[in-house]
């Protein structure tokens, strides 16, 4: 032999994917002798950080960093202690593909190219199919699967819909996290920028890359335990001094990295496959499948094969069915052990059918054993795989150039794709429309010139986006108007959410000028069965320039009377919710919502920022909080600040069934008590407070 190599094991493909399909039942054998399952098996979870370890120390020091700021801002938001798990695993494997990853792209000396981007991008998502593999859980596949996406889809419609779907919480925390670590911390070519740097660079990202609310729960949490992660730093002038392995740990790195390469090569050359084993149980769903098939990786993880599962017909019509095999390609192929490569016509859904080739590959142990098998999918026209540089292009084209929003033509899109779900429940989902104009914007232009006119609207964009996290949809429509679209919201909540921006916008500093106040007038619409694009905005457009008409910075909307609306957003004419227990005045309320559990936390969390109220209390569905201070006298003021109240917050979840539906619906129920801090003259007074905080309140929580 000219040169020993060592370790010597086998390279090609189904040597390498029999090591992974022997590590997929280990792990099924380790997590069903657990008596409660975990996220991710424990022995799984020791071989992907030891691999990570001898890969590169500064990986796992990386994720355990992002994990203790994600679990701190996770706490905040109120999540419970098996979600907060959960990211905290996902935060220290989320850089798992790195294993594969070269080191001249791995520490190079500057910003990846675009090119590089996307081939580190590829072996993220290897690393999420070998997660897969190792019977890593669903949720937090689904959480590290969502990482890179942006916060704000605009422009980026869901895959397999028409609407851009909202992107769940976990993603965003472990964004901004892994964002805020890489910015902090110093490379190569630039030093580590300081926590008001990357926070300013991160607030001007906000609501397009960045959710605003997590940014602004992570700027509390390092005052108070931003500490923790000096802890964590990188050793300071430390020189890359090899580490001492023993050789099956090595062996270990080496399988891992011939897996990922293997896993690598499917993601850039299919647009999508699945493995299975022998007994034809699913191994790996990839995330192309879920396009070309309409099933997630929920719908088939933990379960056999079905020909139902990718509905392939012959790609002629005309082809004779007596030519068709009887039998079909994946019991075939597992039964015979022989590849087989064909095309076929897939269909996606009742609308739409792609053309694929399709190449089943046999993962055999010998000459007569199949240990499993994988199916690979190649579109006909090519690999429609997006690139970095593509989605870039494909955002900038559907946003607005100065505020980052979506521009006219993708707002007429994603309505059009939202009417058409509103008619296509029969108007049981109602969606209303929010127009808003800047009051006296050219005044603005003419006083101060344009730069400071476009500093309007990009401060104003900014707040928007920062008072709506509900999956409404923000747009520029022209000049100095923009549209909110918000699903799942009639025309008593759009009016509520119309007042709430319009408050905010009154009371916000925009522009950046000091002498400057910005109003905004509002008009709310609501769809109604037979309504187009056109007819929805329209009567938007006729209530805003009614609120002009009758004098600005107000809000208008269509068919009720003005008086009789406010008075039910008001509360005005209910009977006194004060209740006297133990002696003590209470004040008395509930708030009913359809929510998600992190939904609701994160519209509490937003409720906690903006009202600057303080939690005094915390634990599982319970919170207590103190809404503002009493001086030394213990009277109540005459202002809200000088008006303490303790807030008692109580959750509860239930199944309802709809009256008019007949769906059975979760149903958060949120009971809500106040007390007075301090001495308050009359029962009218408290009674006046604790509305106000509940309209507030009510307001974020979107409540029924």
């Amino acid at each position: 032999m000219y040169c020993q190599l060592t370790p010597a094991v086998p390279t090609d493909t189904c040597a390498v994917l029999n090591r992974l399909l022997a590590l997929c039942e280990h792990a099924r054998s380790e997590l069903a002798s657990s008596s409660n399952r975990p996220p991710i098996p424990r022995g799984v979870i020791t071989m992907l950080l030891r691999a990570m370890k001898v890969r590169d120390p500064a990986i796992i020091l990386h994720g355990q960093r992002i994990s203790a700021i994600a679990c701190g801002l996770s706490e905040l938001m109120g999540w419970e202690d098996t979600q907060r798990a959960e990211l905290e695993l996902a935060a220290l494997v989320h850089d798992l593909g790195k294993i594969g990853v070269p080191e001249h792209i791995l520490k190079k000396p500057g910003k990846l190219s675009s090119e590089e981007y996307d081939f580190v991008t590829l072996y993220h998502h290897a690393a999420i199919n070998l997660m897969q593999a190792l019977h890593v859980d669903h949720n937090l596949v689904s959480m590290l699967t969502l990482l890179h996406n942006n916060f704000d889809g605009a422009g980026v419609e869901a895959k397999g819909s028409g609407v851009s779907q909202e992107l769940p919480l976990g993603p965003r925390i472990l964004a901004v996290a892994d964002a805020y670590d890489s910015l902090s911390s110093p490379k190569s070519y630039r030093r580590g920028m300081t926590h008001e740097e990357v926070i300013k660079i991160l607030n001007d990202q906000s609501g397009s890359r960045y959710d605003g609310n997590v940014i602004r729960t992570l700027s509390r949490w390092y005052q108070s335990d931003g500490d923790v992660l000096f802890a964590l730093g990188d050793p300071f002038g430390s020189t890359d001094e090899p580490i001492q392995i023993e050789d099956d740990e090595r062996t270990e790195v080496v399988v891992l990295t011939q897996i990922l390469h293997v896993l690598y090569q499917f993601q850039t050359l299919y647009d999508g496959y699945f493995l299975l084993d022998a007994s034809g149980n699913y191994c790996i769903w990839s995330e192309g499948m879920e396009e070309l098939s309409g099933k997630s990786l929920r719908d088939v993880a933990g379960r056999a094969w079905l020909p139902s599962d990718i509905r392939l017909s012959p790609i002629t019509q005309t082809a004779k069915k007596d030519l068709e095999p009887s039998e079909e390609i994946v019991p075939q192929v597992l039964r015979n052990g022989r590849p087989q490569f064909t095309s076929r016509v897939c269909d996606v859904d009742e609308n739409r059918q792609i053309s694929v080739d399709v190449y089943t590959l046999p993962i055999t142990d010998g000459p007569n054993k199949v240990t499993g098998l994988i199916q690979l999918f190649r579109c006909k026209g090519g690999v429609r795989r997006e690139t970095r540089e593509y989605v870039e292009l494909k955002l900038a084209a559907t946003r607005d150039a100065l505020t980052g929003v979506a521009n006219r033509g993708q707002l007429e899109t994603q309505l059009r794709h939202l009417l058409d779900d509103f008619h296509n429940h029969e108007g049981t989902r109602p969606l209303s429309t929010i127009f808003l104009d800047v009051d006296k914007f050219k005044s603005v232009n003419d006083t101060y010139g344009h730069k400071a006119g476009d500093q309007v609207l990009v401060d104003l964009t900014r707040l928007l986006q920062h008072e709506t996290y509900s999956g409404e949809i923000i747009a520029r429509y022209g000049g100095e108007e923009f549209v909110v679209l918000c699903p799942d919201t009639d025309l008593k909540a759009g009016v509520r959410r119309a007042e709430r921006l319009r408050d905010a916008i009154a009371k916000s500093s925009i522009g950046g000028i000091s002498n400057l106040s910005i109003t905004s007038s509002f008009g709310v619409s609501v769809a109604r069965l037979g309504d187009s694009v056109q007819t929805l905005l329209e009567r938007a457009d006729s209530c805003l320039y009614r609120a002009k008409e009758t004098g600005r910075n107000r809000t208008c909307w269509e068919d009720q009377d003005q008086e009789e609306l406010e008075r039910e957003i008001l509360n005005e004419e209910q009977e006194s919710k004060i209740t006297t227990v133990d002696g003590v005045r209470q004040f008395v309320d509930e708030i009913r919502m359809s929510t998600s559990l992190e939904l609701t936390a994160m519209k509490l969390n937003a409720f906690i920022a903006a009202s600057d109220v303080k939690v005094t209390h915390q634990e599982h569905g319970h919170l207590k909080m103190q809404s503002g201070s009493v001086g030394f006298t213990k009277r109540w003021g005459s202002t809200p600040e000088r008006q303490a109240v303790e807030i008692d917050v109580k959750f509860e979840t239930t199944r309802e069934t709809d009256s008019k539906t007949g769906e059975s619906k979760t149903k958060r129920h949120i009971a809500v008590t106040m007390s007075a801090i301090g001495r308050v003259r009359s029962d009218a007074i408290l009674e006046l407070r604790c509305e106000q905080v509940m309209l507030q309140l009510r307001s974020y929580l979107l409540g029924d």
